[in-house]
């Protein structure tokens, strides 16, 4: 098929993913950012690591960008992604017809002047539009297209160097806590194939996973290196703002992980020993309390994520996700019967928890595209079992007590990761879903390492 010029929805509809504005808008884009990211480099790290680390993260994720567009455009041939393009093209189609009602649909879609239009005129009868999270991703991408003649590369450009800059927000926080550190730090945050390919792609993802960086910075930037008060509360509102309407269970998994951080991180700030001690529980329990009531706080602000609603909402989901992989071949997988309860709840947690760091195994891959996630699996899997012998299991657990930064990002990915195996119940889901959540479990693992290796050494030296 011949590229058109311009974007049509009923182009995608019919198979064309990819237009001539796209090689023209992708390549013009890719030059601006390249000057941009280079000058950065050149100004803010000339001949150090960080240089390097900056120019292949940001060399990986154009390539994992234009990947993406080849799978979704030739692969899958479809997805949200281009479902998100189809609502950008009709809000850009009925701009000129009915301003009111462009403007009602994307900032009102609830209201009685939008309804109407919104079922009649938009893609699946507006259900994009009507959802707070989609309908913010696609608001987004609608001013966005005005720069690029609705390219589809481009819009996915962007949204990748959106979650370029928190990650690499993310790799400096660390890194500078953990200088010696900086390989593994880079690692962790930069360069994991799963998370660079799927947030690379005009989907709500790079989006959180930007905002989660730039969240995690600002607070590490506010409450341990104590600059910039004004700027980094302006930056955590905004970001908080930006992950509850989009993907509010990020926040939920995060908030009391990150709040037992900055509690925990002060108690090593306390110059003597006998306040530290006595003080530490204190701080811990007006840590857990803080965290509790802000995700109170939380629910009530998004009474859909209370336990009930929630657990309603993953049975529905899994039945659903469980169905459609059957009919279509899809990669499902099951969690035996649950009991939707508290106590079902937690004996169910360990299996959730297993299927998100380590599956799918390799024999569970029945697509292509599963090999990379089942190979990451079982590299995250030999690290944490290597880790867990060479310490043992007594002093893993001292090493994890001893330090702050180590229970952060463990108390987020152990929540997160039971969240999002509990509720995919498809490997294909899983891998896109649990990107938040991957970054942060991998510096925990090296900075333990490192802790195990310390340790040992000490215990020689004796």
């Amino acid at each position: 098929m011949l590229l058109g010029l311009f974007t049509n929805v009923n182009d995608i509809l019919s198979g064309q993913h990819l237009f001539l504005q796209d090689f023209i808008f992708g390549p013009i884009f890719i030059a601006i950012s390249y000057s941009i990211v280079k000058n950065i480099a050149d100004k803010y790290y000339k001949g150090t690591v960080n240089h390097t680390y900056l120019m292949y993260a940001y060399y990986v994720k154009i390539a994992s960008t234009i990947l993406f567009t080849l799978i979704f455009a030739f692969y899958y041939k479809g997805g949200d992604t281009f479902a998100y393009q189809i609502n950008v093209l009709q809000l850009r189609d009925l701009l000129p017809n009915d301003l009111a009602a462009t403007y009602n649909i994307m900032f009102r879609p609830k209201s009685f002047e939008a309804q109407y239009v919104i079922r009649d005129y938009m893609l699946s009868g507006g259900t994009y539009m009507t959802d707070n999270s989609t309908r913010l991703v696609i608001v987004f991408g609608f001013f966005v297209s005005f720069l690029c003649f609705n390219s589809f590369l481009f819009l996915s450009l962007v949204c990748s160097m959106l979650a370029l800059i928190g990650c690499w927000k993310l790799y400096r926080a660390f890194s500078e806590l953990y200088p010696h550190l900086h390989k593994e730090m880079a690692i962790s945050c930069l360069f994991i194939p799963s998370v660079c390919f799927w947030s690379s792609g005009f989907l709500k993802d790079p989006i959180c996973l930007g905002a989660l960086g730039l969240f995690t910075y600002a607070s590490y930037d506010l409450f341990i290196k104590r600059r910039a008060v004004v700027a980094n509360i302006l930056i955590i509102i905004f970001m908080v703002y930006v992950i509850m309407n989009i993907k509010v269970y990020i926040i939920l998994a995060y908030f009391p992980a990150v709040v037992f951080w900055i509690f925990s991180r002060y108690r090593y700030t306390i110059k003597s020993n006998f306040i530290r001690v006595v003080i530490g529980p204190l701080l811990v329990v007006i840590g857990v309390g803080l965290a509790v009531f802000v995700l109170l706080q939380i629910g009530q602000a998004a009474k859909r994520y209370s336990f009930e609603s929630m657990m309603r909402t993953a049975q529905d989901t899994q039945n659903w996700l469980v169905y459609s992989s059957k009919m279509q071949g899809g990669s499902f997988y099951t969690l035996g019967n649950i009991d939707y309860s508290v106590a079902g709840m937690i004996k169910i947690f360990p299996k959730a928890v297993n299927v998100s760091l380590f599956r799918p195994y390799i024999w569970e891959a029945r697509k292509p595209i599963l090999i990379i996630a089942s190979i990451e699996g079982m590299v995250t899997f030999f690290f944490t079992i290597r880790l867990l012998f060479k310490a043992g299991l007594f002093n893993f657990f001292k090493l994890i007590i001893a330090n702050p930064e180590v229970q952060f990002c463990l108390i987020f990915s152990i929540i997160f990761a039971f969240a999002v195996g509990f509720t995919s119940f498809n490997f294909g889901a899983l891998a896109r879903y649990k990107i938040p959540f991957m970054p942060f479990y991998y510096i925990a693992l090296f900075i333990l390492a490192d802790a195990q290796k310390k340790s040992v050494a000490v215990e020689v030296r004796k």
